[in-house]
């Protein structure tokens, strides 16, 4: 029984869709869902133009579609299934080879990125299972998506040491796709600001979750369950399971160019959120301010004192903290958490990795919303921004781009590992 056998019986909702083994040795399996995409070719094209590394690669293009889908991207789903395989009659390799699986229509309630990119990586970790081949990586795209030319050599180094998944660093195009430069500008530095923000306060789980943007070892999703089935923003629950694990880091070292155009194809995300811009919904982009991310340092820092602690002794910690947050996390039933963390700790390491499992990051991202609720306005991207900045002793800018360009300089610098 190969190491993926019970995962693939419990969880997987298909029987495979490829016939035959992997090549002897592949290591990488890319998983890009398809859904009404004009050129998915061009994604294609940029992942076999990169540097191959020095094993087997394969790409699995995952074409779907809801049950209620409208006529016309049946039609174009067709056409791109035809191009593809296509193309794979005319390039498929040893070292490079594209499968297309046609997705059996989705029931509506599911149907979505979440589903087609679980149904991929399944396959992904039953290719992996029949070779024997747990430390296999399956690497997140999209088929919108394009990739630098050392894209899988630099993906090859980074899992050489003990490491069970990354994020990848990546920059929308500016002034591509159909897109309006400002509003790209304006998106992408919301979501630097948001997760630098967080690794000012001190959260260790302080990463992008971009779908297109992101690997782990076939071990560590067979581990934690899988990919889930959810229309959109699959990728931050997803990868919120895999980062508890330990031994999760980022890729600086090449670029994945997601697309920056207008799109209504999932409930959010960055084609929905361009789009709302570009319509002039919300103007100028808002955020949470960094007192709210502030507030949750109070907690972090509190951690070592919270190790051991009695339950008045918790209390006592947490009154010293915000109001917002002291409310917010009495809702949260704070006080019973920290003891039912300590009685299940052995040491500080453990009391702190089991403290954020509780919480994480959907915790975190209520708790700003909470703030918002309760006095904490949210401010321009830009000002956020800025301030941030400021607070971090790095001369800030005038202009967004301005300000994106030190944002993406930053965290192209810094490696963030947890």
């Amino acid at each position: 029984m190969g190491f993926a056998s019970s995962y693939l019986r419990k969880h997987a909702y298909f029987d495979p869709f490829l016939p035959g083994a992997p090549v002897n040795g592949t290591g990488i399996i890319i998983i890009i869902p398809c859904y009404n995409e004009p050129d998915a070719i061009s994604a294609v094209n940029s992942l076999a133009c990169a540097y191959l590394p020095s094993f087997p690669v394969e790409v699995i293009m995952v074409v779907n579609a809801p049950e209620n889908a409208p006529a016309e991207a049946l039609e174009l789903n067709k056409k791109t299934i035809q191009q593809l395989r296509e193309w794979g009659k005319s390039n498929n390799s040893d070292s490079f080879y594209l499968h297309v699986i046609e997705a059996p229509l989705f029931p509506p309630r599911h149907a979505g990125a979440g589903w087609a990119r679980k149904t991929g990586m399944d396959e992904a970790v039953r290719r992996f299972n029949m070779s024997g081949n747990e430390k296999g990586i399956i690497v997140s795209f999209d088929a919108d998506a394009l990739c630098g030319k050392n894209y899988f050599t630099a993906i090859e180094d980074c899992f050489r040491p003990n490491v069970n998944g990354c994020t990848i660093y990546f920059e929308h195009p500016l002034e591509k796709d159909g897109g309006e430069p400002g509003v790209i500008v304006d998106y992408e530095l919301y979501l630097r600001y948001y997760v630098q923000a967080m690794r000012y306060a001190g959260f260790p789980w302080a990463f992008h979750t971009i779908g297109s943007c992101f690997a782990v070892t076939a071990a560590a999703y067979v581990k934690q369950g899988g990919m889930n089935r959810r229309k959109a923003g699959e990728d931050f629950y997803f990868l919120h399971k895999i980062f508890p694990l330990g031994n999760f880091t980022e890729l600086n070292t090449t670029k994945v160019l997601p697309s920056s155009r207008v799109s209504d194809r999932v409930p959010f995300g960055t084609g929905v959120a361009v789009k709302k811009l570009s319509e002039g919904e919300r103007r100028p982009l808002m955020t949470w301010p960094v007192k709210s991310f502030e507030e949750t340092g109070e907690l972090f820092r509190s951690l070592p004192g919270l190790f051991r602690a009695s339950a008045r002794e918790t209390a006592a910690i947490a009154s010293g903290f915000n109001p917002v947050l002291r409310e917010y996390l009495a809702i949260n039933c704070f006080v019973e958490k920290v003891g039912q963390v300590n009685n299940n700790s052995s040491s500080y390491p453990a009391f702190r990795k089991r403290f954020f499992r509780w919480f994480g990051g959907l915790m975190m991202h209520r708790y700003l919303n909470y703030a918002r609720r309760n006095g904490r306005e949210d401010i321009s991207v830009t000002g956020a921004s800025a301030r941030l900045l400021d607070m971090l002793g790095v001369p800030a800018a005038k202009c967004n781009l301005d300000l994106l360009n030190i944002y993406r300089r930053i965290q192209r610098e810094t490696v963030w590992r947890c």
